[in-house]
């Protein structure tokens, strides 16, 4: 009589234990994923809510708000809005390919909303498009395009 002894795992446990750490991967990267969509989302909210701050900041001090154009130059920027940061008119999920928020490679406000771009739209009090720096704006509103479900975050004037 032999007595054979077994060592190791069979080719079932093998397979089971597998399929448990691929589903358990699976698991994993898609909760990843879904926190890091959530994390964009809320800066895009953020960056909105720190430039609608700056705008009426602005507003105060010179009772209205400026053009695209001026919001779009980073010096104008730089001295009338000083504590807008920088980075705060760049969407998360930007780049230097997405034409309706990119000037000569640069970051800018977009004029409608659109994916992974900041929007600014500002109008004087009959409605039209404010976008020359010699027009006096009366209101706008911000937009951002969330990820997901294609929701948007939007803000507008407060007066």
């Amino acid at each position: 009589m032999r007595i054979h002894s077994e060592r190791g795992f069979t080719l079932i446990e093998l397979l089971i234990i597998t399929i448990i750490v691929g589903v358990l991967g699976t698991l994993v990267a898609v909760t990843y994923s879904g926190v890091k969509v959530k994390n964009r989302n809320a800066a895009r909210q953020l960056d909105i809510d720190t430039i609608q701050s700056q705008l009426e900041t602005y507003y105060a001090q010179y009772t209205k708000y400026p053009s695209l154009v001026e919001l779009n130059n980073a010096s104008w920027r730089k001295s009338n809005l000083k504590d807008l940061p920088g980075d705060s008119i760049q969407d998360p999920s930007w780049s230097k390919k997405i034409s309706d928020c990119t000037v000569k490679g640069t970051v800018t406000l977009a004029a409608k909303p659109a994916a992974k771009c900041y929007s600014y739209q500002a109008t004087t009090t009959d409605g039209s498009a404010c976008t020359a720096a010699n027009v006096t704006c009366t209101q706008y509103t911000l937009t951002a395009t969330l990820e997901g479900k294609g929701d948007k975050y939007v803000k507008s004037s407060l007066n």
